[in-house]
């Protein structure tokens, strides 16, 4: 992840760093595909597993409460 500017009431999901190991259970090669699997999904929700680096900077959205 190398930026976050998502909708103010999903909050602050991401730090600096995170990588997209998984989007529905499916590995991305690279940010394309990942992008790919996640706008080719019929599912009401996504599922993402995310790789975070202990202790790195929240990517905070503008206006949160943090």
């Amino acid at each position: 992840i190398s930026q976050w500017t998502g909708p103010h009431k999903l909050g602050c999901l991401f730090n600096h760093g995170d990588h997209i190991v998984a989007v529905n259970d499916l590995q991305p090669q690279d940010v394309e595909e990942a992008y790919f699997f996640i706008s080719r999904s019929t599912r009401k929700e996504v599922k993402l597993t995310v790789c975070r680096i202990p202790h790195s900077d929240i990517f905070h959205v503008k206006g949160c409460s943090c």
